[in-house]
Formats: structure tokens, C-alpha cells, sequence
């Protein structure tokens, strides 16, 4: 997808990146290619974040050399990290685009006991269910997942820059 003014000046997540709009939970690291953020800040699962290309990019394929070579080493690091601060069983990453055309992939920790006991794919549908209110993490355990999760990444993630 091609840059344009008109694209990412009403493009929430371009937004986001630019810092003109408040980003849901705050920022967990971010640098000149990537910014990382939780899905919500009420989220269904302490832990779930999002990241985002801060270039106006709708998918891999349209990634520049420099995004292409530090992805993988970020989403590495980063989803190791959320295993470990909050235990999860595994992670799921996807990413989809089609809600909002500006890429971001999620990372949403699978823990041992899941809300409505959603799996697989099941488990992305909790976001709707937290946006609605019918789920919600424990605000306190989301604060400090987040914490440890925001200290750790400046750490490991600033070697991947």
C-alpha cells in the first residue's frame, strides 16, 4: 500500500505512531519501525498486545528491507517475553488487517484457564466480548503485566533496533 496523506492522516493506528492520538493503554516500546500496545485498555486477557507497523503499510508484502529484517527477531523476543511474565500455555499471533488496512499483528498469551474457555480462534473473539463489557481481565493484573512486560521489552527489544 502506498503512502498518502489522505490514507494516513484518518488512519487510527497511523495516528498511534504519530502520537496524535492517545494510544488505549499506553505504549510498551516502540521504535522507528515498530510500536507495541496493548489490544485495549480494558482487554479480555492481561497481556494481549498489538504490534504495529508505524509506517502506513497494509502487509508483509509490502514491507520495506529494514521492517522485513527486524520482525521476526521483535515478535521473537517480545512473545517470549509474554510467556513468561504471565505464564501463558502458548501464544497466538495473527494478523488479519481487514478492520483496520494499516498492519498490526496480534499477540494474545493462551493461558491456562481462558475466559469462556476460548481457544484457537475462539480465543480472538474475547476482544468483542471485552468491548462489550461481558469479559474483562482484572484490571490490577493487567497493570502489572503490563509493567513488567514494558520494562523487559526496553531491554530485549532495543537490541533488535
Amino acid at each position: 500500500m502506498t503512502d498518502t496523506n489522505a490514507t494516513t492522516t484518518s488512519c487510527q493506528f497511523c495516528q498511534f505512531s504519530e502520537g496524535s492520538a492517545p494510544v488505549p493503554g499506553g505504549v510498551i516500546y516502540q521504535d522507528d519501525l515498530w510500536l507495541v500496545r496493548p489490544i485495549a485498555s480494558a482487554p479480555a486477557l492481561a497481556g494481549w498486545l498489538l504490534v504495529q507497523a508505524r509506517r502506513h503499510v497494509a502487509e508483509p508484502a509490502d514491507w520495506n528491507a529494514a521492517e522485513a529484517a527486524s520482525f521476526g527477531p521483535t515478535l521473537q523476543r517480545l512473545e517470549r517475553i509474554v510467556r513468561e511474565v504471565t505464564g501463558a500455555v502458548r501464544i497466538y499471533t495473527a494478523s488479519l488487517n481487514e478492520g483496520v488496512p494499516h498492519f498490526h499483528c496480534h499477540i494474545l498469551p493462551r493461558l491456562a484457564t481462558m475466559p469462556n474457555d476460548a481457544r484457537g480462534f475462539q480465543a480472538f473473539g474475547l476482544s468483542e466480548l471485552a468491548r462489550k463489557g461481558e469479559v474483562t481481565a482484572d484490571p490490577d493484573e493487567v497493570t502489572r503485566v503490563l509493567a513488567e512486560i514494558r520494562q523487559r521489552a526496553r531491554t530485549a527489544l532495543a537490541t533488535t533496533a
